[in-house]
């Protein structure tokens, strides 16, 4: 079975249990706040993932880092290190968080443009977004590369909107080279 698949049945069985216990806010927080500290630290990941570091050691030192963390939390991370899942863990994390805002209509878009947004264009944006997707909330993750030279991409429900001024020209370019 893929990490991936065995990661989502944790995951999903997480979002259950906290629906129970009523604390799927907390959980949520505790995910992304787990997804930022694996993301950030290249040890922690070298640490859960190493085989010779024992599973007694591994859960005590899990236990420790995210001892601030909800009880739902605490006793999944348990769980999958007495089972050797610890690994998993930034998936499930990710899957939590996909679940979280599937059944909450947040959608996540990732924009990237060439030149720092304004207010009210990140506004336009998520009007937009809402629109096509029906969401209620939009949370956006902004990008500056000044290789788009001008416009934007906009990247959400695995589709691409992109208005960039460098993909007008490659298209263009395109287009002449086929005259």
């Amino acid at each position: 079975m893929s990490e991936v698949r065995i990661a989502s049945r944790y995951a999903r069985s997480l979002y259950s249990k906290a629906a129970e216990s009523g604390a799927v806010e907390t959980v949520a927080e505790d995910m992304t706040n787990l997804a930022a500290v694996l993301k950030e630290s290249r040890d922690l990941n070298l640490f859960l993932e190493s085989p010779l570091i024992s599973r007694l050691d591994k859960k005590a030192a899990i236990a420790k880092i995210f001892s601030s963390f909800g009880q739902d939390s605490r006793s999944l991370f348990e769980l999958m290190t007495e089972r050797g899942r610890e690994s998993l863990l930034p998936y499930v994390a990710q899957e939590f968080t996909r679940i979280y805002n599937s059944e909450n209509k947040i959608t996540e878009a990732t924009v990237t443009s060439a030149a720092p947004l304004e207010d009210s264009t990140q506004k336009t944006i998520v009007e937009f977004i809402k629109s096509r997707t029906g969401a209620g909330k939009v949370l956006l993750n902004i990008h500056t590369d000044q290789s788009l030279i001008g416009g934007l991409t906009i990247l959400f429900d695995g589709k691409i909107y992109d208005s960039s001024i460098l993909s007008q020209i490659k298209k263009l370019k395109k287009e002449l080279n086929l005259a």
